[in-house]
């Protein structure tokens, strides 16, 4: 009898574990034991606003294949885009999107095997084609997804990087100094090419900004020029922290005012004049006249130097008076007064600049060699490294330089290049 109920307890134990011994699960969407591939791009947000300028052909992604942790065995993964994800997208996001025709794209392979005991596939690339060709300011959608997975699941919310392909009229490329700040090597001390901006009897100094923090701990964001000479900022001691401010060898330019602040996160082409002559100073926001003085002027200033006007042997080439971007007085460790955003299209000017050619040409400069007033131009359209170009032929070219964490000056602040240079920038028209 003892026998016969341990052999009745024996079975049913059994028959309780027969429902996992027969699980019908389909793995060919899940591992058993929950490894699945995914595509690196798409593991923190699986869309991509890829706007570019109507000039730009061609630009190429780079993207990897990965697992949540190694396999024992070779993982084969086939790659595709996938038109028929954009119905679902444009009815999930209220949007109505067409698909980027295929002539538009191409991919260096539709398929990538994962080592047994990695993590990671090779590189792959998707390189978009014949982008002038596209229609300006439409946006097309080009769904790079993941089509199978041999012996693993499919992590199905990063499974899908949906580019959104726009040839914009508007600037799509800025840099960013949140951490570092550019300097003009050629305005250096000594420099045969600083000659362009030294001894003017008149400037116009512009850029298009925005800021993406008015920070805290600061009271003013240097946008350009010499500190303690010619600074274009926002915000100083007892003035408005979001008012455009310069600091000339007369004074400073204009008084405090909180109706003329500006916003974060908005982006604003910015334009300051000064004429020794007539002793006109200017703000010009967007196109238009916000700030203006007469009378701005003294008998010992005769003329404007930004060729390292107030550099000694004390300071020297790279100390705090030489002309920077986002940077002002303060060794190269101090970010009190960055500009925490972003920046392109600075010029600077032998002339002060009307009201009307500044609207006029506030997003680009066709044919900078025709412009003989335009003394320096950096678009900041590079979109990679750390160069700018000096586009009016004087050699004048920036350099980014990272702020620093010590006053020893070895710890750089680290900076990604897809921090330097954001994607998804454009910077409305508003000349049009």
């Amino acid at each position: 009898m003892r026998i016969h109920k341990l052999y009745q307890c024996f079975a049913a134990a059994v028959l309780l574990f027969l429902p996992v011994a027969c699980d019908n699960t389909d793995y060919s969407e899940k591992s058993p034991f929950d490894n699945s591939a995914y595509l690196n791009v798409a593991a923190s947000k699986n869309t991509e606003a890829f706007t570019f300028n109507r000039k730009v052909t061609s630009q190429t992604k780079v993207f990897n294949v990965n697992l949540t942790y190694p396999s024992g065995n070779d993982v084969k993964v086939s790659l595709k885009v996938d038109p028929s994800m954009i119905s679902t997208y444009n009815a999930k996001n209220d949007t109505h999107y067409e698909a980027l025709p295929e002539a538009y794209y191409q991919l260096s392979t539709d398929a990538v095997t994962i080592p047994a005991g990695k993590t990671t596939s090779e590189e792959v690339h998707i390189k978009f084609l014949k982008l002038d060709e596209l229609e300006i300011d439409a946006t097309y959608l080009c769904p790079l997804s993941i089509g199978g997975a041999e012996g693993v699941g499919i992590m199905n919310g990063s499974r899908t990087m949906y580019y959104l392909v726009r040839r914009s009229s508007a600037i799509t490329t800025a840099m960013n100094l949140k951490n570092v700040y550019v300097a003009v090597p050629g305005f250096d001390k000594g420099s045969p090419t600083a000659d362009v901006v030294n001894n003017l009897t008149a400037i116009t100094m512009e850029a298009i900004i925005r800021i993406n923090q008015f920070d805290d701990e600061t009271n003013i964001s240097s946008i350009m020029g010499i500190e303690q000479y010619l600074c274009v900022r926002l915000g100083d001691v007892d003035f408005p922290r979001q008012q455009l401010q310069v600091q000339t060898p007369v004074g400073k330019f204009p008084t405090a005012d909180k109706k003329l602040q500006l916003q974060a996160g908005e982006w604003y082409h910015i334009a300051l004049t000064w004429d020794l002559n007539t002793q006109v100073i200017a703000f010009y926001v967007n196109g238009k006249l916000q700030s203006r003085e007469e009378g701005h002027g003294k008998s010992d200033v005769t003329t404007i130097s930004l060729g390292d006007k107030l550099a000694d042997d004390d300071t020297g080439n790279g100390g705090d008076f030489n002309f920077y971007f986002g940077r002002s007085y303060g060794q190269s460790h101090d970010i009190s007064r960055q500009l925490n955003g972003d920046i392109s299209e600075a010029r600077i000017w032998s002339v002060a600049r009307t009201e009307q050619q500044i609207y006029e040409n506030m997003y680009n400069i066709d044919d900078p060699a025709a412009e003989s007033d335009l003394q320096a131009y950096w678009k900041f359209d590079e979109g990679t490294g750390n160069t700018i170009i000096d586009r009016t032929g004087h050699h004048n070219d920036a350099k980014m330089i990272p702020y620093f964490t010590n006053d020893t000056y070895t710890q750089p602040r680290p900076k990604t290049e897809a921090e330097l240079w954001p994607s998804g920038v454009e910077v409305p028209i508003m000349n049009k």
